[in-house]
Order: C-alpha cells, then structure tokens, then sequence
C-alpha cells in the first residue's frame, strides 16, 4: 500500500490560522485521502472508527469530537496575502453533515469550500508533501504547523547547509500564522510551553531531527532557527503519555475505577514502548508505583509484578 501524504501549497502552509488539534486532524485526515493532482472531489465521508485507528485514539468521544470539529470548522478560515497590501480570507469548509443522534454506523461528511479548493486541488507548482504517518503522531496544532514550515525548507536549495537543512522564523510571524496573537507574551513562556514540546515531540514522532537556537535582537529574542537533518528511519525515544486527571469522585466508586483502568493502559503501552526502544529502559519508579495502584482493582498479575519491582529496585538503591 503506497504511503499516505497531505499535499497543500505552500500559500495555505505559511497562511494563518487558529485551529483546535481535532479540527487540525480532521484536515490532514481528509487531505491523505485526495488526490491533489486531480479536480476536487466533493464530499468526503469519514468514520469514527478510521479516524480513531488513523490518530491511536481513544474510540470513546471521537465521534462526538469529529462532530465537534465539523461545527467549528464551518466557523472558520484562512487569512493569504493576496498581494503586497491585500489578505484574503477563505473559509475551510463548504459544507459538512452529520447526525443528530449518531449510532455505531455514523459517519460525518465534509465538503472544503470552493475557494480553498486551490491550495489543495490540482496542484502543479509550489506545494509541499509530508507524510501521513508521521504527521499523524503530532498532538498540538503548533507542532504540526512546525512540521510543516520546516519541511517546506527541504525542497528550497538556499536552505541547506550540507545535509541540514536550516529555517529562520521569527517568534511573531509564527505566532502569528499559528493564531496565538497576544499569547505567550514573554519569550520565555512561549519557549517553554510552545517551542520547546513541539520540537520533542518532532524529534520523537517523526522522519526529522530538529536542533534549534534563539536569535536575538539588541537584548531581546525576536526569531528561532531551527536546523535539522532528515533521518533515513527513525526509532526516537518514546514520549511519555500524559495521564487523566483524577475525577472529583468518591474513592471506590465506578468513575474512580474508569479514571484507574485508563491510565493503566497509558502505563502499560509506554512501558512497551519503551523497551521496543531498549530492552535496558525501565519506567521511573514513581510510575510503577502507579502502576500499582492502578493495577490493585483490576489485573492482580501486574499489581504483584509492579510491587516486587518496586522492591527490587528499592532494595539496590539502599545498596
């Protein structure tokens, strides 16, 4: 089966918008399954369940999600320069259907407008490919634009520096074409909470390798440049899971329970990632004493094993 990309002209990755990483999905997802070499196609279904496998989500809530992410979708739109002193803005969605009372056979349907239509349709010049697979393990909406600004460095000769490849982009354009006009103020912020998960999460999930470094002007940071080399396979340390916050519930209770089972599986699914990673790798202790807990209401067998590791390990660190 032929890898899966999202093509899109290079206009529409440097134009500026603010979208949610549902909405962000939901666009990629339809954009990996056209042709951008050919006529727009119309409608295009898409199941809960696809999606769900497309992203490693969670099945429970993602129609309700997907649902969600066709509404505001329709609400919303693209600012280009349309020439030196003109934007024009477009909106992403000419139509979209979906149930009122959705069921296991539900699907929604979206339709792009007609004038986003040639950023993604017929393309001949100017675009730029990046690879569904990779694109899909992205989990913020900046992250995914991030991906996207340096990738498009790959195909212009003036970037490269060897073989790496380099991109300058200033802090106020990016917030700017991301939608965050009037957040993360300070620079120290925005690297933190922005720059900073957006190039781990890069450098985890993806065909990059991406280093970076400020750039000052007089005593302020006004740009990032970013370098970095596309790896031929990529096998990068796996990020760990962010977990559910406990439920205001009664300790016991089934919803207490549901909160523990989730998480659980979190845990287990990184520890096996991580020893795909390295067999030698081994879970921070905090986190199988989580395990444990967790554990305690549902799977005896790992319960036990989480308790005499713990031990064990505890044991050797008083050594």
């Amino acid at each position: 089966m032929d890898k899966l990309t999202i093509v899109q002209a290079n206009d529409l990755i440097e134009a500026s918008y603010n979208i949610s990483i549902d909405e962000m999905r939901l666009i990629s997802f339809v954009a990996s399954r056209i042709d951008s070499r050919q006529k727009r196609i119309g409608e295009i279904k898409v199941f809960p369940s696809d999606f769900a496998k497309a992203f490693a989500l969670d099945r429970h809530n993602v129609h309700r999600n997907l649902i969600n992410a066709v509404k505001s979708l329709a609400n919303k739109s693209v600012t280009i320069p349309l020439d030196d002193k003109r934007n024009i803005v477009l909106p992403w969605l000419g139509m979209g259907i979906y149930d009122r009372q959705p069921n296991d056979s539900s699907h929604v349907i979206v339709a792009f407008s007609q004038y986003i239509e040639p950023y993604l349709f017929e393309l001949k010049e100017r675009f730029t490919s990046i690879n569904f697979e990779y694109a899909a393990k992205l989990n913020t909406p900046f992250s995914f634009r991030l991906y996207q600004w340096l990738y498009k460095a790959k195909y212009l000769n003036n970037a490269k520096a060897g073989d790496a490849i380099t991109v300058l982009l200033e802090i106020g354009w990016m917030k700017s074409q991301a939608g965050l006009i009037g957040d993360y103020a300070r620079w120290d912020v925005f690297r933190d909470k922005v720059v900073k998960p957006a190039v781990e999460r890069i450098n985890a999930k993806t065909d990059i390798s991406v280093i970076w470094t400020p750039v000052k002007k007089g005593r302020s940071v006004h740009a990032v440049k970013f370098s970095y080399v596309v790896e031929a396979a990529t096998f990068a340390k796996p990020i760990r899971p962010r977990l559910y916050r406990r439920p205001k519930v009664l300790k016991g209770s089934h919803e207490e329970g549901e909160w523990m089972r989730k998480n659980l599986s979190l845990l287990l699914s990184y520890r096996d990632e991580l020893k795909k990673y390295d067999a030698f790798e081994k879970l921070d202790i905090k986190d199988l004493e989580r395990i444990a807990e967790y554990s305690s209401i549902s799977d005896r067998e790992i319960h036990e094993s989480a308790l005499e590791e713990i031990s064990e390990r505890r044991a050797k660190k008083q050594k």
